[in-house]
Order: C-alpha cells, then structure tokens, then sequence
C-alpha cells in the first residue's frame, strides 16, 4: 500500500513538472501570437513630408479631437415607412451617441435635440423650418463648438450645406468612430487599420466638396497623389497582415489548442469576461466604448483540464457604414475561426434588442452556418429579478456577471461540453509504461485527463487523455519511429 501511495506521489509530481513545462510553452505561443501582431508593419514608412501633409488633409476632412469639443448633438430618425427602425428608439440612438462622444477626451455634450424626419436624402438633412429652429437652439447653448449629426455617414453635399448655415464643422458617426479609433489604436497593427479606414472618407469628401468651395477643400494633383500612394501602402501592409494572421492561426493550430474567440457590441464587457474565465488578474477592462482594438489570445482551463485559448475582439456598433470596418475584417475573420464563438451582451442596457441583433447579423455574413455560439447575457448582477425580458434573449442564453463571478462555473461546463465536437478533440485511453518517453510525450503533447496505476501491473500507467486529431497523428507517427 505504501509502495502504490508513494508511486502516485511521484506519478504526480512528474505529472505536475510536465504540466508547468507544457504551460510556459502555451504562454510562449500566446506571447508571439499577441507580440508579433505589433512588429510586423515597421516596414511600412513614410517621409517627414509625406506625414505633414496627410496630417493637414485629415485635419481638414476629417476634423480633429485634440483639445476636445463642446457639442450640439442632432439626432434624427425616420417617423415611418420601410427606413424606420423598428427594434430601438430615437432616445436609446441619442444615448449611444452621448456616450460616443462622452469616449473623447475633452468632448462634451452642451445641447442636443431629436429631429424626426421623412428621408435622410434631403440636401440640407431637415426643412427650412427645422433649420432656423436648429440654428436658435443652438445660439441658446453656450460656446458650442461643433455639430454632431448622429446617422452613419452623411453626403458631403449634406455637410457642406450644413456647416455653411450653421458656421461650424459638422460630424457624423463615421468622422466621430475614426477618432475613437485613433484614441484607442495602441498596435501598429490596430493603427494600419485605423488609418486605412480614414481614406475613402476623405477620398470622398475631397471630390464631392470641390464643387462647393467651403473651407479648405482644393485638392492639387501632389495631393491627391499622396492619397492614392497611402492608400496602395496600406492596402498593401494590409495584405501581408492577412498572410501573417494566416501565418498565426497555423502555428496555434499546430498545438492543437482549442479555441474560443468572446464577440460583442462594444462595451459588452468582451475583456471583462475573459478576464473571468481566465483569472488573468493581468486584464485591465475599461467602461468606455472601443476599448478594445486589437485581438488578442489569452490561456484559459476548463474544468475538465483542457487548456484553452480565448480570442478578445474588437466591439460592434450599429449605424456605422461597411467602409469603416472594412480593414478590421482580417483581424475579426481570423477571431470567427475559432472552434467557438461565445457572443456576450449587456442584459441591463436598454437597447439590449437592437445591439443582440446587430451582432447577429453581422457575424452571421463571416461564420459557417455550423458554428458553436454560445450566448451570454453579461452584467446580470446589475438587473431586478423579474424584469427580464426572455423573449428577447436567444435560446439557451447564459446569465452571468463577469464582475461578481456569478455564472461562469456553468459557462465553463457548457464550454466544455461544446468543445470537444467543435474542435475534433478525441478523447483515447492508452496503456503506457511508466517514465517511459510515450508517457512524456503524451504529458507534453495532450491534456492528460487521469493517469493510475494499472491494478494488474503497477510498471504500467492508465492514461485518459484528449488531444486534436493532428496530435494523434503525431502521436502514432511517434510510436512508429
């Protein structure tokens, strides 16, 4: 009895040496997967002079955030017809776009009003009337500084026409996001895909504000060089991005560790819920919108000791245009890769409906109809009991609350029992004789599940191991040498 003890302490003990070895490589790979999203692009150059004048150019197309703003927000909606959304509210629309703005440093909101219109077509967006009454508004708030029009993209006749009554610059989502953006891009990788986004607002406005001589619009051929020369840059750094994603997503699939990639509307609490999941104290979630530009790869266990890696992605927002999030499909695509993905949204914000959509039918366009999703409703801690609305939920959603750790045991458990099928675990039990090298390997290249003592012959060990389909091949091309 005393030998069978001591053998299982030594058993562990080995077990525990391999295990700690095998962890410091998954954190190597995690490592390099997250540092080299950010070395890749040093190529990318421009001269000093090449700098100065696009930071004019975006200065004037695009406005600029530094020194902050006092804004006169105008939210306007279609009363009826086919355009009108029917799964939110204009005042739930004013809120997210106080709160884009609330994410500047040194933006503000010092007025705002809700203006319902028929078409957003109109040249100068609203009727006559509603122009004066606009313009008296906002000689009633003080030192207002610019004007946010929060639809997604207006036409540049619509700004031109706009600032020239009004006699101040004039915003729309897509301007305001691009600044955000360009708060929020720490990574040369993030940064590529900010800067790519700014062109074909710019490029745009360039061509159809010519004709109406408002500011600082005239565009020289040197100009409109240096914008197409930027543009084939980036496209260009954007290509070897998706080759070296490519690149990334082998080498993890070469460890054969499953996948789980966290998608959400932005502020959804995504890195929050990682965090959780992982006990990554490491994590440092922020309450602000666009927290998160870059993806990132985090280790995690699930209950049954299979290691993980959790994918953080960049947050959805809806009435932005295609063009906007276009450069950040490389990123996001290789993210929906993932064997799972686990969708998480706010239960107690009051557009719940509206941003539970907007993610469905957007990830909906990049997934296999296949896929996993598992829907987690985040923040359940800040709800009354009760008011939930479960007609609104997806089927099988999860309640949890990331800050309070409340749920995600459970989460865990239905992690577990999705992983396996999603990601073609196989589960073995092999006999193996102790210390031997087949034993080590198995510790290094699987997730060894138990190992005992074979009752019959204690030289030997019982393993229950799970290990990806391309590890079993491994492992019998091992055997054979």
């Amino acid at each position: 009895m005393q030998f069978l003890k001591r053998f299982a302490y030594l058993i562990n003990k080995s077990q525990y040496i391999i295990n700690k070895k095998r962890e410091f490589e998954i954190v190597n790979v995690i490592r390099r997967c997250n540092h080299e999203s950010n070395v890749v692009f040093e190529e990318y150059e421009e001269s000093e002079e090449e700098k100065n004048i696009y930071t004019q150019i975006s200065r004037d197309y695009l406005g600029s955030a530094v020194g902050g703003n006092r804004i006169f927000l105008i939210q306007p909606y279609i009363k009826w017809g086919v355009k009108k959304k029917r799964n939110t509210s204009p005042q739930l629309q004013l809120d997210e776009a106080i709160a884009l703005i609330n994410t500047l440093p040194n933006w503000s909101v010092v007025g705002k009003k809700i203006v319902p219109l028929l078409s957003l077509q109109k040249k100068q967006l609203v009727g006559s009337g509603s122009l004066e009454t606009l313009k008296a508004d906002i000689r009633n708030c003080a030192n207002v500084t610019a004007i946010f029009v929060s639809t997604n993209l207006l036409k540049f006749i619509q700004i031109a026409e706009l600032q020239e009554a009004f006699q101040l610059p004039i915003y729309d989502r897509y301007s305001i996001v691009i600044h955000i953006f360009r708060e929020h891009a720490k990574t040369s990788e993030a940064k590529l895909q900010v800067a790519l986004a700014e062109i074909p607002y710019i490029k745009q406005k360039i061509t159809d504000l010519s004709a109406y001589r408002i500011g600082r619009i005239h565009c020289n051929e040197k100009t409109k060089a240096l914008l197409h020369t930027r543009e084939r840059k980036l496209n260009n750094a954007l290509k070897k991005l998706k080759e070296h994603r490519h690149m990334i997503k082998e080498r993890r699939l070469s460890f054969g560790f499953p996948s789980i990639a966290v998608v959400g509307y932005t502020n959804a609490g995504k890195t929050s819920l990682i965090k959780a999941l992982t006990e990554d104290d490491s994590l440092q979630p922020e309450d602000k919108l666009f927290a998160t530009l870059d993806t990132t790869v985090h280790q995690g266990y699930l209950p049954n000791k299979v290691k993980v890696l959790y994918i953080d992605t960049i947050g959805f927002i809806q009435d932005v245009p295609e063009t906007l999030i276009e450069p950040f499909r490389v990123t996001l695509e290789d993210a929906l890769n993932a064997d799972i993905l686990v969708h998480v949204f706010d239960i107690s914000h009051p557009d719940l409906k509206a941003q539970i959509q907007h993610v469905q039918i957007t990830i909906q366009r990049m997934i296999n109809e296949n896929k996993v999703v598992i829907n987690v409703a985040n923040k359940y801690d800040m709800v009354e009991q009760g008011t939930i609305e479960t007609d609104i939920l997806p089927e099988g959603t999860h309640l949890v609350s990331a800050a309070k750790l409340t749920g995600i045991d459970l989460l865990r458990s239905k992690m577990q029992e999705q992983i396996i099928d999603a990601s073609d675990l196989l589960k073995k039990r092999i006999r193996v004789q102790t210390g031997s090298a087949i034993a080590s390997w198995l510790y290094n290249q699987a997730t060894v599940l138990s190992a005992e003592p074979d009752p019959k012959d204690s030289q030997y060990l019982i393993m229950d191991v799970l290990m990806s389909t391309e590890a079993f091949y491994k492992f019998k091309r091992f055997l054979k040498n």
